[in-house]
């Protein structure tokens, strides 16, 4: 390991890492364009020089390597390497080089989606001029092209730094993109026959440092400096990629990813991207209720819940009960199900919808579920992959359906076709789906992006969700939902089940008992996370501090 001197700050520099790392490494600040901790070193913009004491010119930090140097030719005894980041120098250097990448760049700051979280803006601010010495035109380059689905692309706002382009050969490896035209006339285009539309075409807009690339769903929505930002987890796949949330009024306006370098690096696929869009147009109730002649009525939450109890508590064997559990319901969810099912069926009966799809090899997973291994590490029962709703119903009495749209694409004539004997069908969910619309009592959840949280990914990774927006207050999470029925039944006479097993009844009040002083008889995340930590042995003295914006990594729990 080279000791280097920067600015009067003595750095260890490991092996293979440049002078631009360390420095970054350890808060010292110098600009740059090209470079990106995930991509080759090309040294292109050239905005990262530096003075090296003993070189005859400004060199670049991004691809200067530190080399340990034998005793007698350390500078001042002890040195590898004396660096000067702001000297009139460098400073001077820094100010020609953003001259010539400002040159022909547009005035278009107030139109720019890139406003405000823009690389050119900031350096701009601190190395740029205050006028312009340019007196000619400007060169005028293609704008609002479409590269693909997804990107809109403005070569006049582009610095040629080729980010995207090595984001497209190196880590996608779908080539898409190239430079074309020579010189000052240069610019990126797709090449002929070919679009932007490999899996992760917007992280191109994520590692753009100015706004020549946009996300087009997110193209002039609303400025960066009035969203509020959540981290969160993508729910998309069991990977789960952490991401980062963006609202403004109480609407995502959208999802980025967030740097972990456990889970996914800086990346995301566009498909968990999306997700802000696709939830959009769902229809939503804000208000649990009960089927009656073919339409559904709003009840009380009290009435709601006594009478859905009285129905189903204890009136079938588990033969004839069909629970079907989703892997998008955190470990708080999995842990409240627990309870619920003790109440209502006596064990813990019911199977994750194990659902399966297409995977790559940057991020994609095949579990189509953020926490099946969360549900795996909990002990629970998953059902074979992508099995039929069918073969789950089949002879069934009552079933039980949380945060899955089993019913998808299928008419009530077949279900009953299907399972004659079927005469309740219970929905907890987000949105009111085809299931929704199929069930007997309905209760209208809170959204993933509306609730706080923990899941486990593919390989281990404890993380938190965080309530990114507000829901109405009949929405709740199912941690809630359950806490609702257990105050509930502490208040209700445990002969309104109508049960004619006495020993039934003892085994209701034994449940009760158990939990009526325990923390989850009030509402919220936090009693829930204790039950969670209660049920594995590894995080039971875990602190949500502990839970970093990285997470931490269960041994047990991981996969590969």
């Amino acid at each position: 390991m080279a000791l280097v001197w920067i600015d009067g700050k003595e750095i260890v520099v490991e092996k293979n890492e440049t002078l631009l790392q360390a420095a970054l490494r350890e808060g010292i600040y110098i600009p740059y364009y090209c470079y990106h901790p995930s991509l080759s070193i090309v040294g292109q913009c050239r905005m990262c020089l530096v003075k090296i004491e003993g070189m005859p010119k400004l060199m670049t930090a991004c691809n200067t390597y530190v080399p340990e140097l034998p005793k007698e030719k350390k500078i001042d005894g002890k040195y590898d390497m004396k660096v000067y980041t702001r000297t009139e120098e460098v400073k001077e250097a820094r100010r020609g080089i953003l001259e010539f990448l400002l040159l022909n760049h547009p005035l278009d700051c107030p139109i720019c989606d890139q406003a405000g979280e823009c690389q050119l803006q900031i350096y701009s601010y601190e190395y740029g001029n205050a006028r312009s010495d340019f007196r000619f035109e400007k060169l005028h380059f293609p704008k609002r092209v479409e590269l693909g689905e997804h990107i809109v692309y403005d070569a006049e706002r582009c610095i040629k730094c080729t980010r995207c382009i090595r984001f497209c050969n190196e880590i996608t490896k779908t080539q898409e993109l190239t430079l074309i035209d020579r010189g000052a006339n240069t610019y990126v285009d797709t090449f002929e026959g070919k679009k932007l539309n490999n899996p992760y075409s917007v992280c191109t807009v994520d590692i753009c440092p100015v706004g020549a690339l946009t996300f087009k769903e997110f193209r002039f929505k609303e400025r960066v400096w009035f969203l509020q930002g959540s981290n969160s987890v993508c729910p998309e796949c069991s990977r789960n990629c952490a991401i980062r949330v963006d609202t403004y009024k109480g609407e995502i306006m959208r999802i980025v990813p967030r740097f972990n370098p456990e889970v996914n690096n800086y990346f995301m696929c566009d498909f968990g991207r999306l997700l802000s869009e696709r939830i959009k147009n769902k229809e939503l109730r804000n208000s649990p209720a009960i089927k009656e002649n073919g339409a559904f009525k709003v009840k009380s939450e009290k009435e709601f819940y006594t009478t859905l109890l009285s129905k189903i508590t204890r009136k079938y064997n588990s033969n004839e009960v069909s629970v079907i559990l989703s892997g998008r319901m955190t470990n708080e969810e999995i842990e409240a199900y627990k309870v619920f099912s003790l109440i209502v069926f006596g064990e813990v009966v019911g199977e994750f919808l194990y659902v399966t799809g297409d995977e790559d090899k940057i991020l994609i997973k095949k579990e189509k579920r953020a926490n099946y291994f969360g549900a795996k590490t909990l002990k629970m029962k998953f059902t074979k992959e992508n099995e039929d709703v069918t073969h789950l119903i089949k002879n069934k009495k009552l079933v039980v359906i949380i945060r899955e749209n089993v019913f998808k694409g299928k008419k009530e004539e077949d279900i009953k076709k299907n399972a004659p004997s079927l005469e309740t069908v219970v929905t907890f969910d987000t949105f009111f789906t085809e299931t929704a619309q199929l069930s007997d009592f309905y209760v209208p959840l809170a959204g993933w992006f509306e609730m706080e949280g923990t899941v486990i990914n593919f390989n281990g990774q404890l993380q938190k969700i965080s309530k990114c927006i507000t829901p109405p207050k009949g929405r709740k999470p199912f941690y809630d939902v359950v806490s609702t029925v257990l105050t509930i039944l502490k208040d209700m006479d445990t002969s309104d089940f109508k049960s004619e097993k006495t020993k039934e009844i003892e085994s209701i009040k034994k449940v009760l008992e158990e939990f009526k002083n325990r923390e989850v008889m009030n509402k919220g995340f936090y009693p829930w996370f204790k039950e969670v930590k209660n049920a594995i042995p590894e995080i039971k003295n875990l602190s949500l501090k502990d839970l970093t914006s990285f997470g931490i990594f269960l041994k047990e729990s991981g996969n590969g």
